[in-house]
């Protein structure tokens, strides 16, 4: 540290950014407090010596400072103790901390996108998802931000609970594997737990508190969570490439379709309202060849506008 400056810091004379920093000088290391008071003592002797009348020490006779002198030393120095105290209390308790970094991945219709956090924690994302989260973890919780669908690998820590912030719902985990969806629009949530335990916070009913025990889920049914087991793990198989379907209407099969080949599907036969498939594909295999084995099982034909954005479902 340079001289002058804690000269300067000694006599009050120091700026607001030069006494920061010799504060965080002194608590850089030992020999940094041992620097200090030894420049603290020199001060004081050059201090005495303006002070004197004569440069000249007679060392026969003991030097005696006047009462006005020494009270003047004991203020400077009472000083120099209550600014450094009190810019150490303010960069360790009311400096506010500085502001973690953060991400946020947007996966378009039609892809997916698999990311691993700072943590270790794997993340894989539907199509028409987003995640925001911090460059690293640094608090005592690891939050990230869900809109869409993501399947989660959490990485275990105890000390720090991972939590997905969603519009309805939190969900806090130590480690464990689970999907979640929580689609904004349509105002829809749901939760399935694989591996571990989690804990669900509903933001519309304050207090309301669900834990899942593995191979359980939950639904959000417009007025409460709604428990259930895990039946068919083929539902969380998007990671994989994989279109499974189970017993779903036809509506919110084509509505799937939709986000993973960023489409507009039109349904023009009303006789489809009503009709459930199931089935399984790829979603390498295309929409097209998807609907032409639908067409195997009910009687419909399709076909697409001029600029391929849109398909006629008839």
């Amino acid at each position: 540290m340079d001289r002058k400056v804690l000269q300067r810091f000694f006599a009050g004379t120091a700026s607001f950014e030069e006494e920061e920093a010799v504060c965080n000088w002194v608590d850089a290391s030992d020999e940094n407090r041992e620097e200090l008071i030894r420049e603290r003592k020199y001060f004081d002797i050059l201090l005495l010596r303006n002070i004197k009348n004569s440069k000249k020490v007679q060392s026969v006779r003991r030097f005696g400072l006047p009462p006005v002198i020494r009270e003047s030393l004991k203020v400077a120095a009472a000083i120099s103790i209550l600014i450094v105290s009190s810019l150490y209390i303010y960069n360790t308790v009311v400096k506010p901390a500085p502001a973690v970094a953060l991400n946020k991945i947007v996966v378009p219709p039609g892809q997916r996108a698999n990311i691993t956090l700072s943590d270790g924690t794997n993340v894989w994302l539907n199509a028409c998802s987003e995640m925001t989260y911090p460059a690293s973890f640094t608090q005592d919780t690891r939050n990230v931000s869900l809109k869409g669908e993501a399947y989660f690998d959490v990485s275990k820590d105890a000390k720090h609970p991972f939590v997905v912030q969603t519009k309805s719902c939190d969900i806090k985990v130590l480690g464990t594997k689970f999907n979640v969806q929580a689609e904004e629009l349509d105002c829809e949530f749901s939760a399935a737990l694989l591996e571990g335990s989690i804990e669900l916070t509903n933001k519309t009913k304050q207090g309301s508190k669900i834990r899942l025990s593995p191979m359980q889920k939950a639904e959000w049914n417009g007025s409460e969570m709604v428990v259930d087991s895990v039946h068919n793990l083929d539902n969380y198989r998007w990671k994989e490439g994989l279109i499974c379907f189970e017993n779903i209407r036809f509506a919110d099969l084509m509505k799937r379709f939709e986000k993973t080949y960023d489409i507009r599907i039109v349904i023009q036969n009303k006789r489809l309202d009503d009709y459930k498939c199931s089935g399984k594909c790829r979603v390498s295999d295309g929409v097209d060849f998807i609907l032409q084995v639908l067409q195997r099982s009910t009687r419909f034909t399709f076909s697409r506008n001029d600029d391929n954005t849109i398909i006629y479902i008839k």
